[in-house]
């Protein structure tokens, strides 16, 4: 593959159309997929060998901490996140990466067993 100098023009601001991502469905995903001359098509050999992997949505996390009535401050030191990294994802400048939309998943929906299970780490140390 050749190498394809562009300007920084050309390339924009590099910003991710979040809203047109998530849109993205399996079957424009799988359209997509197929159109590319580069992909090979599976076999179903390949198809058996493949796994699905649970890929969470990207949650609200100013939402999760109203709902829990906590500061930025007291919700990243409540649940082990840097202060910073709740600002960057409240203000859209970072998405958690799949473990922590796991865990905010179910800071959501079960709080007070995430706590639990915190303070019973911390309890052994």
């Amino acid at each position: 593959m050749p190498i394809v100098r562009r300007s920084a023009r050309q390339i924009g601001k590099g910003r991710v159309d979040w809203e047109r991502l998530r849109a993205t469905t399996e079957r424009k995903i799988a359209k997509q997929i197929a159109s590319d001359p580069d992909v090979p098509e599976m076999t179903v050999a390949d198809l058996h060998r493949a796994r699905r992997v649970y890929n969470p949505p990207v949650p609200d996390v100013k939402a999760i901490r109203h709902k829990l009535g906590l500061s930025q401050a007291a919700f990243a030191r409540q649940f082990g996140f840097s202060v910073r990294t709740v600002q960057q994802w409240e203000q859209g400048r970072a998405v958690p990466d799949r473990p922590a939309r796991i865990l905010l998943r179910v800071i959501e929906t079960a709080p007070n067993a995430v706590k639990r299970a915190l303070d019973a780490g911390g309890a052994r140390k």
